[in-house]
C-alpha cells in the first residue's frame, strides 16, 4: 500500500496530522478577517492538491483512483457537514468543485514523477 520509502509509515502519519488539521480548520467556527474575492475558491484548490499530492507520494501509483475518491468523499463530506452546522459555516457546490480541482492538480503533480517527491527529501535526510 505504502511506496517503499525509508520512512513511509512516519510519512503516511504526519499526512493524517495535516489531514486533520485541515478537517478541523474547515469544521470549526469561522473567523471574521480579511476577504478576497473568491480567495476561498483558490484556498480549497491550494489545500486539495497539497493534501492530495502528499498522499499521493506516500501511496503507491496503482492506489491513485482510490486516493481520489476518498479525497472527493473526504471534500464532499466537509461541505455537507458545514451546510447542517450553526457555526457560521455554509456549504458550497462550488467548494466542492474547487476541491475536485485541488484533487486533479494533486494526482497530477504526485504522478509527475515515478519515485516519490518524498523520495528526493529522503535523499538529504542522514541515513538511519
Amino acid at each position: 500500500m505504502l511506496r517503499p520509502l525509508r520512512h513511509a509509515r512516519l510519512w503516511f502519519a504526519i499526512g493524517i496530522v495535516i489531514l486533520a488539521v485541515a478537517i478541523y480548520l474547515n469544521l470549526a467556527p469561522q473567523v471574521p478577517g480579511p476577504e478576497f474575492p473568491n480567495s476561498d475558491k483558490l484556498e480549497h484548490l491550494l489545500g486539495w492538491a497539497g493534501l492530495t499530492v502528499w498522499f499521493g507520494s506516500v501511496v503507491q501509483r496503482r492506489l491513485f483512483g482510490g486516493l481520489a475518491l476518498a479525497m472527493l468523499a473526504l471534500g464532499g463530506t466537509i461541505e455537507l457537514l458545514q451546510a447542517w452546522m450553526v457555526l457560521g459555516r455554509q456549504g458550497d457546490w462550488h467548494d466542492v468543485v474547487a476541491n475536485a480541482l485541488g484533487v486533479s492538480l494533486g494526482l497530477l503533480l504526485a504522478a509527475a514523477r515515478r519515485d516519490s517527491w518524498l523520495s528526493l527529501v529522503e535523499k538529504w535526510l542522514p541515513a538511519t
